[in-house]
C-alpha cells in the first residue's frame, strides 16, 4: 500500500482508530485510577578506601560494582526488619529494594519503595546504614582494619509525589498504544474490505471496456458545497446527453431493496434538470413516445434478460445508484456482466453517501401524460407535490 492508501484507509475507518484510542485512554484512566500509589525513596552511600596513597583508590574501584548485591541480601534485611519491627516477610521487602553503582563513581544508590512515603524514606536509611557496616565487616581482615570505609553522605527523604501510578505518563501511553492499534485494525480492515468507494474501486472491477463516469458523494462532513451533490453531477451529465437527442434513463441498485433510494435519489436529479430548464419526466417504464428531453426510470436489477434487453434497444444508458461501501465488487462485477449482456451502456455509477431515505423524498413516480402542455412543467409539478 502506498501512503495515499494509508490515509484513506484511516479516513475511511476512521471509528475503528478513534475508537481504540478512546479505550487505550479509558484502560490508563483505569490503571490509574486503581492504583496503588507507590513513593521511592533514595539515599546515597559513598565507599572511600582507607589504605595511603593509590593502593586504596585502586582496591575500592576494583571491588565497588559488587557492592550493590550486598544491599539486598539477608544479612542487610534482617537487621533492617528487626530495627524497624517491621510485618513483612524477607522475600517481600527485597522485591522493593533496589541498589545500583552508577558508572565511573564510589558512589551506591538505594532506593525503597512503598506505599506509605514516611516509611519508603526510613526503610531505605535503615538499609543504607545496614549496607554499610556490612560492607565494612564483610572486607575487614582477620585481624586487622576493613580498607573501605561507607558513609551515607545523602539520606533519604520523605517523596511528596508517587513514583507510580504517573497519570501523564499512562495516559499518553495508552493513547499512543490505541491509536497504533487502531491505525493497524483500520488498515487491516481496509486490506479485507470488498466495498465500492470511489472511482478507483469502479475502475479496478469494471476493467477494460466502456468505463461509466463515477459520481461519489465526498466523504466530508455536512455542509458539503452542492456542486459537490452526485444529484447535480449526473444532471449535468444528462443536460450535456440531451443536447444531442432525447436521454432515457433507467437507475437500478445494486440489490432490489434499493429501489426507495433510487427514486428518491432521482427526484433529486430531477429537480436539479428542471432548474437547468431542461424538460424531464418521471416514469414507471421506458418509453420512446415522451415529449421530455430526459426520461428518468427506477428499475430492478433482478428484471428478466428479456427485459434487459428491450431496455439495451430503448434506453440512452443504466445508471447504477448504490451506497459508498456498502456496494461489494462482487455485485458490481455482477452488474457488470449482466450489462455487457444484455448490450445496455453503462452511463454512470452513483455512490451515495451511507443513510436512509426519508418517506417523503421518494414519493411514487408517475408517468407524464402525452397531451400535457409541458413536460417541464409536469415535473415541475410533482417536484411541488414532494414538498
Amino acid at each position: 500500500m502506498e501512503l495515499n492508501e494509508y490515509a484513506a484507509a484511516l479516513r475511511r475507518f476512521w471509528r475503528i482508530w478513534v475508537g481504540s484510542a478512546t479505550v487505550g485512554v479509558l484502560a490508563a484512566l483505569g490503571i490509574v485510577l486503581s492504583s496503588t500509589p507507590t513513593y521511592q525513596a533514595q539515599a546515597e552511600v559513598f565507599v572511600a578506601g582507607t589504605g595511603e596513597g593509590t593502593s586504596g583508590a585502586q582496591f575500592v574501584n576494583q571491588r565497588v560494582s559488587s557492592y550493590p548485591q550486598v544491599a539486598r541480601s539477608r544479612t542487610v534485611l534482617h537487621g533492617v526488619i528487626d530495627d524497624l519491627g517491621l510485618r513483612e516477610s524477607l522475600t517481600s521487602l527485597r522485591q522493593r529494594i533496589g541498589a545500583t553503582n552508577p558508572p565511573d563513581t564510589s558512589q551506591i544508590d538505594i532506593t525503597v519503595s512503598d506505599s506509605d512515603p514516611d516509611r519508603a524514606a526510613e526503610i531505605t536509611n535503615a538499609v543504607a546504614v545496614r549496607f554499610g557496616a556490612a560492607i565494612e565487616e564483610l572486607e575487614r581482615p582477620v585481624n586487622g582494619e576493613s580498607p573501605v570505609q561507607l558513609s551515607v553522605t545523602d539520606p533519604a527523604t520523605t517523596p511528596s509525589t508517587p513514583d507510580f501510578p504517573v497519570p501523564a505518563l499512562i495516559l499518553g501511553l495508552g493513547t499512543v498504544v490505541g491509536l497504533i492499534l487502531g491505525a493497524a485494525g483500520a488498515i487491516l480492515r481496509s486490506r479485507l474490505d470488498t466495498g465500492v468507494y470511489d472511482a478507483d474501486d469502479v475502475r479496478a472491477v469494471w476493467g477494460h471496456g466502456e468505463e461509466p463516469t463515477v459520481h461519489a458523494a465526498p466523504m466530508r462532513r455536512r455542509g458539503t458545497p452542492m456542486t459537490a451533490r452526485p444529484a447535480q453531477t449526473l444532471a449535468r451529465q444528462l443536460e450535456l446527453l440531451a443536447e444531442t437527442g432525447p436521454v432515457r434513463v433507467l437507475a437500478v441498485p445494486p440489490a432490489p431493496r434499493g429501489e426507495r433510494r433510487v427514486r428518491a435519489f432521482l427526484q433529486e436529479v430531477a429537480a436539479d434538470l428542471v432548474e437547468a430548464k431542461v424538460a424531464v419526466g418521471l416514469t414507471d417504464a421506458l418509453t420512446r413516445r415522451n415529449d421530455c428531453a430526459v426520461q428518468l426510470t427506477a428499475g430492478s436489477p433482478a428484471a428478466p434478460m428479456r427485459d434487459w434487453r428491450r431496455i439495451a434497444r430503448d434506453c440512452t444508458g443504466v445508471v447504477l445508484v448504490a451506497e459508498r461501501g456498502r456496494l461489494k465488487r462482487g455485485d458490481l462485477a455482477e452488474i457488470r456482466a449482466l450489462l455487457s449482456t444484455a448490450g445496455a451502456r453503462p452511463l454512470a455509477v452513483v455512490l451515495l453517501p451511507k443513510g436512509r431515505a426519508r418517506t417523503d423524498e421518494a414519493p411514487p413516480v408517475t408517468a407524464p401524460r402525452a397531451a400535457q402542455p409541458s413536460a417541464r412543467r409536469e415535473a415541475g409539478r410533482a417536484l411541488a407535490g414532494r414538498r
